[in-house]
């Protein structure tokens, strides 16, 4: 890593200045968060002070794996063939290098092919030691101004001009985020609906079953003088009562429960932080209350389409 990427590091032991020396034969462990950036102290693998032996490999000899036997000439013949073979180190150097400090590495910063980050060089150390100045990874800064015409840039680039290389940027992160989001807003749409639903059926129900189990008792309040404006005014208060209840049933389940909810999501998805709101309830309070004088209502009406003396008849 050059000085750039080394400042974004969290040193959680020792000095990592002594990294910043081309040359140095100092080396940082990497120490590993878990998805709230909490380091795991069982998850690294050398101690401040350790001597740390590398071995970089020049040659390899290839040897099949049934008999030990030394390939003398490694060929496609040998990769096509069907007896097993494998290599090992044939010709090496050993480097030793002194464990100068523990640190995590931030998730935008770590590898991103198979494995995972072990130990971090000095780039000039690298360079020296290895005899490669390859490029795995490279990591800038740009400007909020900046930051449109290079996310075109580099999108330009790897799709048209070098098509083998890749790019992540903040941009691409929100990208992959909103869609997530998505997916949680039609999954949560979908279930409120459901629910919502359930619940307009079965006050439908309730409703409709309380005046068919009174219709006798309510064909003797209007045979004793109840007009028919009273009666629909006495189920739609009825209905209002019935929907008023649910509500602050509901609220008080929410107030109750939204403390522990909240904590345990906050701890199943680390990207999730509960807010409690009551907006919803307040959006959907005027339709439930619509609802609670229509049905009744309605239901009225039905039931009027029947005699005084026929409803009085009734089982």
């Amino acid at each position: 890593m050059e000085a750039y990427l080394l400042n974004q590091l969290t040193v959680l032991e020792g000095d990592l200045s002594l990294l910043y020396e081309p040359g140095s034969r100092f080396i940082a462990a990497v120490c590993f968060e878990d998805d709230y950036g909490r380091p795991q102290r069982d998850s690294y693998w050398a101690n401040v002070g350790d001597t740390v032996t590398l071995r970089y490999v020049e040659g390899y000899e290839y040897y099949y794996m049934d008999t030990g036997e030394l390939v003398e000439q490694f060929n496609q013949q040998v990769t096509e063939g069907s007896r097993p073979w494998n290599s090992r180190a044939k010709t090496y150097r050993e480097v030793e290098y002194t464990v100068a400090a523990l640190v995590s590495v931030p998730s935008t910063l770590s590898y991103r092919y198979y494995g995972s980050d072990e130990f971090i060089l000095n780039d000039q150390t690298f360079i020296q030691d290895t005899g490669t100045d390859c490029v795995l990874y490279y990591a800038f800064d740009t400007s909020q101004e900046a930051n449109a015409d290079m996310e075109a840039f580099l999108a330009d680039y790897t799709e048209t001009q070098n098509p083998q290389f890749d790019y992540e940027s903040k941009a691409s992160y929100a990208k992959q985020f909103e869609s997530f989001q998505h997916m949680f807003f039609l999954l949560g749409a979908a279930l409120s609906f459901i629910v919502g639903l359930v619940g307009v059926l079965n006050f439908t129900n309730a409703i409709l079953t309380g005046i068919a189990a009174r219709r006798r008792e309510l064909a003797v309040l209007q045979s004793m003088g109840m007009t028919g404006r009273q009666f629909k005014t006495m189920l739609a208060f009825e209905g209002l009562l019935y929907t008023m209840g649910a509500v602050l049933l509901a609220l008080v389940l929410v107030l109750v429960s939204a403390p522990f909810m909240g904590q345990g999501l906050n701890q199943l998805l680390w990207f999730f932080t509960y807010r409690f709101t009551l907006w919803p309830i307040a959006v959907v309070l005027p339709l439930f209350g619509l609802l609670g004088v229509l049905i009744p209502v309605l239901s009225c009406r039905a039931a009027q389409k029947l005699s005084v003396v026929e409803r009085l008849r009734q089982e």
